[in-house]
């Protein structure tokens, strides 16, 4: 494969009080993912990069970040993409930037504490279960999937006017207990998204 350009967004205050940009070059096998190349850069070009990454899998959400324009999980995002052009990459939007593409994510994660996001449930005996019908799981599914990647408030415009908003991955979780017919919350639910922040 031909060389991909890879001009990264950097922040790291005791080198530099603003933002600045680098260049990276380099040669990906094929099937690369943009996370994959990211570490590549850092073991082999700079050891001083800094990103979050997990899972590698699309599982965690800890790679999430800003690539031309769109932000993506970097680990779903393949190198052939940048063969004609190079990848711009940033931070996720609207996040304090703590080093380069790291973000301070601890007001996401205090939102997601306000909704109490676990079950509240009647007691069940312990010899019992909680049944659901098949379809009520459907409809919770698409709710219980999400990963907490923050993706949703990179590309919200209402997260940057007001960084109190729940934001949409809150939102879709608050749902997802009002729908489960095992939480006795709904009315609760309910008032803690009805207010300017929600």
């Amino acid at each position: 494969m031909p060389l991909s350009t890879l001009r990264i967004k950097r922040f790291q205050e005791e080198r530099e009080p603003q933002q600045w940009v680098d260049t990276f070059s380099l040669e990906p096998r094929k099937g690369m993912n943009l996370l994959e190349a990211l570490l590549r850069i850092q073991d082999e070009q700079d050891g001083t990069l800094s990103f979050r990454y997990s899972c590698r899998g699309a599982v965690c959400g800890s790679c999430a970040m800003k690539v031309n324009g769109k932000v993506v999980l970097s680990c779903r995002t393949h190198m052939e993409a940048f063969q004609d052009r190079p990848a711009l990459i940033e931070p996720l939007p609207y996040f304090p930037v703590l080093r380069d593409l790291v973000v301070d994510m601890s007001s996401f994660f205090a939102h997601y504490r306000e909704i109490e996001p676990y079950l509240h449930g009647e007691p069940v005996p312990s010899d019992q279960e909680y049944l659901m019908k098949e379809e009520k799981q459907k409809e919770i599914d698409p709710y219980i999937n999400c990963i907490l990647c923050g993706i949703c408030f990179g590309v919200c415009p209402a997260f940057e006017r007001d960084p109190q908003y729940l934001g949409p991955a809150m939102l879709a979780k608050a749902y997802r207990f009002l729908i489960d017919p095992r939480d006795k919350r709904s009315v609760e639910i309910l008032k803690a998204v009805d207010s300017h922040t929600g």
